[in-house]
């Protein structure tokens, strides 16, 4: 049975790899003049849309299926940052 510090240990290099990863697929994606992009943390199952201020903006899939980038009118993209999941680290604002 792994201890108590196995596990964290386990569970902290998880969380370091999936940080990289997301930064990774931020890195590579396209840049847009007028949008910015917007890409989740770790990898997700289903596509979701946010709504900011009555925009439904729609995600699209990275080249291998695991991450969503949200490509998000830059007069909007501060709104977005306002979003939970933005705010909780769930998604990535490119910089």
């Amino acid at each position: 049975m792994a201890t108590k510090k196995k596990v964290e240990e386990r569970d902290e290099a998880a969380k370091t790899a999936k940080a990289k990863s997301a930064e990774k697929k931020v890195k590579s994606a396209p840049k847009k003049d007028g949008f910015t992009l917007f890409v989740s943390a770790n990898e997700e199952v289903v596509s979701f849309d946010i709504n900011v201020s009555g925009t439904r903006i729609t995600p699209r899939w990275d080249s291998e299926h695991e991450f969503l980038i949200w490509r998000v009118p830059s007069l909007l993209a501060d709104r977005f940052a306002m979003h939970e999941f933005v705010v909780k680290g769930r998604i990535i604002r490119e910089d």
